[in-house]
């Protein structure tokens, strides 16, 4: 399965007709047995988190606070292969179990030993907000505890998981990976501890010292395939970079292509060196946000009041987003209204284009 969207339609058919399935007999094992559910961790956890590296990183406060509250416990992640390059950096995992999205057949495979590897854990957590088959996968694993999260349109979980979260979309995301671990048992660190901690991680000295004016600047255009309308055009980010530089003399230096992405420990250190990075909404930008390199980020499609951690007193972040009446649409439907026209991110270079709503019809 080589696009978005074919991953995305197998997951809704082959997911809602195995939850269907499923459904009736979990709830009559959960009515025989009787099992414990108490909300507590007594064996290892796995968590699973398929596609999103960057929400990854939002999860590292609640994934910091859930490696110290429970170090004896064995702490896997359940990922794909662009998901673990990301997992790797946060340095709170025992160990990664990969399973394989290319296909089908390599999708049943390496799930049913993805299954035989997670088969009876104590707790699963599935951060996989709208995935059917994440759900099936938890449930197969016949844990004590399966927690993940609902929403207006995921009450179809009740049943099959046996603990849920409120997730509102219209919040900040990592809130909500955060009350699943303070529920069990983990403490949140302050965002400057989980810096901290992020840094020694992947090998990086204590603090920064960027140099003043800024010489050395990142840029990062690129995003997943989730939304590619969260990009801009070299031709913006041309017009961009000339606005905000001017005749100024700098490095720029390209992140976030595929290239960087098996080698992740190795573009996170050149990041460092970086004295502010301009960017869209992207994994990159949440992990310089982490470390602390000064950012400038882009928005449209995305919402960044949900996206974005909070930095420690000093930081600098300078955010700009374009909220038309269509944004965001990420994960509020399947086919943004513009349909790639994304006047969103053009706005950044032309607010006239914000001033009048725009119109979207399909048919």
């Amino acid at each position: 399965m080589k696009s978005l969207r074919a991953k995305q339609w197998v997951d809704d058919k082959l997911g809602s007709l195995l939850i269907a399935l499923l459904k009736p007999m979990a709830l009559a094992l959960g009515f025989l047995l009787r099992r414990d559910h108490a909300l507590e961790v007594r064996g290892d956890i796995v968590v699973i988190k398929l596609l999103g590296g960057g929400s990854l990183v939002l999860a590292m406060p609640a994934l910091l606070a859930l490696r110290r509250a429970h170090p004896a416990r064995r702490l896997s992640l359940l990922c794909t292969r662009g998901t673990r390059a990301f997992a790797e950096t946060l340095g709170v995992f025992d160990d990664y179990i990969v399973v394989e999205d290319s296909g089908v057949r390599s999708l049943i495979v390496s799930g049913l030993r993805a299954l035989r590897h997670c088969w009876r854990v104590d707790t699963v957590i599935d951060l996989e907000v709208h995935s059917r088959l994440s759900t099936v996968f938890g449930c197969l694993t016949c844990a004590r505890n399966r927690i993940g999260f609902y929403l207006d349109t995921a009450f179809w979980r009740r049943g099959v998981a046996t603990h849920l979260f409120f997730y509102n979309r219209a919040s900040a995301s990592h809130v909500h990976y955060e009350q699943i671990a303070r529920a069990l048992g983990g403490t949140i660190a302050p965002i400057a501890e989980v810096r901290a901690a992020y840094r020694a991680a992947n090998g990086l000295p204590a603090a920064r010292s960027p140099q003043n004016p800024a010489t050395r600047i990142g840029l990062g255009c690129f995003c997943s395939d989730l939304s590619v309308e969260r990009m801009l055009s070299a031709e913006e980010w041309a017009r961009i970079l000339s606005q905000r530089l001017g005749d100024a003399k700098v490095t720029v230096h390209l992140f976030g292509g595929k290239q960087d992405r098996p080698a992740a420990d190795r573009f996170i250190t050149l990041l460092d060196t970086m004295d502010r990075l301009y960017s869209i909404d992207s994994g990159l930008l949440h992990i310089a946000r982490l470390i602390g390199v000064e950012t400038v980020s882009f928005w449209g499609p995305t919402d960044p009041q949900t996206l974005l951690l909070p930095l420690p007193a000093g930081s600098t972040d300078e955010v700009h987003y374009s909220r038309l009446a269509c944004s965001p649409c990420v994960h509020l439907t399947e086919v943004p209204p513009c349909r790639g026209n994304n006047i969103c991110m053009h706005a950044h270079l032309d607010p006239g284009l914000a001033d009048e709503p725009p119109i979207w019809v399909i048919r």
